[in-house]
């Protein structure tokens, strides 16, 4: 009598009984049977049990190919070997003392860089304004072209341009005042002159004339005299506002003509021109004569603005005097 299915036990499943069973987190014993189609139950009457299938462990299938590092080994292989490790870090620490010594250099060099960068730039503005000066001196673009007269009455201006016309096509800045005033010389009205250089082709003259105070008789003829006793011109008629000097004051070198020609030359135009005459024996007794005969005692060169005011108020109030002294200002006498 043959007993149930499932209740024989033969030497295999005793074996198979006995192996302990694989954890799950324990993937690498795990053993996976392929999967057959499903075959009908062998004949019961048989005692018969199936083959093993093989076993392919997983790890085997699932290996995947791992990234290499920088030196061409697999990664993390190379972070154990102790000699390419230092090789790394004595790269790094070259690499740290280049930085430093640039860092330094460039430290302990910072004021020769400046010194030179600023001798640099003082020689650029030398080198700029020398080329600004070379080309207002030497250059045509800056020669003269125009010649202006300013100041000009008794002298005629067209014949002061025309003895300042050799200047033109000289650059402004090679005109020399020694020059001009060379050819200048010939016009004893002008007393002085400034010259003004106006680029890019100006040459401005600006003058001012000689004032003839006091004439004096010499023969037929009467010379003009300024302050200074140069002659200013010479004129067959007495001029109208220079009197006819006598006396003292025709000496143009002796002390009371130059009393006599600072008064003249500081009296207001109303009164100067009323003048006829002048005299002095001294430089403290200057007399003048005016157009209606009235005789006018100044006394010395002072206070003549206040001096001239009295006389004018005198002139107004006293209509038949023919003396007024206001050489004394604040006592003024007239007869």
């Amino acid at each position: 009598m043959k007993r149930p299915g499932g209740f024989d036990t033969g030497p295999e499943d005793l074996e198979r009984a006995a192996r302990p069973t694989p954890r799950s987190d324990d993937l690498s014993d795990i053993f996976i049977a392929p999967v057959t189609p499903s075959e009908p139950d062998p004949d019961p009457d048989l005692d018969v049990v199936a083959p093993a299938a093989p076993i392919i462990p997983i790890d085997a299938a699932t290996r995947e190919i791992e990234p290499l590092d920088e030196h061409g080994d697999p990664a993390g292989v190379g972070a154990g070997d102790p000699l390419r490790e230092a090789k790394r870090r004595l790269k790094s620490a070259e690499r740290s003392v280049r930085i430093r010594e640039r860092r330094e250099q460039r430290r302990f060099t910072a004021h020769a860089r400046r010194r030179r960068r600023n001798w640099l730039i003082v020689g650029g503005a030398v080198l700029a304004l020398a080329a600004f000066v070379a080309v207002g001196v030497l250059s045509p673009l800056t020669a003269v072209r125009e010649v202006q007269v300013v100041g000009a009455k008794q002298v005629d201006a067209a014949e002061i341009q025309r003895a300042l016309a050799r200047f033109e096509g000289t650059p402004l800045a090679l005109v020399q005042e020694s020059d001009v005033h060379r050819a200048l010389e010939p016009f004893p009205l002008i007393q002085r002159y400034s010259l003004e250089r106006i680029p890019p082709h100006t040459l401005l003259v600006r003058i001012e004339e000689r004032d003839g105070v006091i004439a004096i008789k010499r023969g037929n003829r009467y010379e003009v005299l300024d302050p200074a006793g140069v002659t200013v011109a010479t004129v067959k008629t007495a001029p109208k506002r220079a009197p006819v000097a006598t006396g003292a004051a025709a000496d143009p070198r002796s002390p009371a003509f130059a009393a006599a020609a600072a008064v003249v030359r500081d009296l207001p135009n109303d009164i100067r021109k009323k003048l006829v005459g002048v005299t002095a024996s001294s430089a403290q007794d200057v007399r003048f004569t005016m157009k209606d005969g009235t005789r006018v005692i100044w006394g010395e060169a002072t206070e003549t603005q206040r001096k001239a005011v009295v006389l004018r108020a005198l002139l107004k109030a006293v209509k038949t005097a023919s003396v007024l002294d206001v050489s004394a200002p604040d006592a003024p006498v007239f007869r």
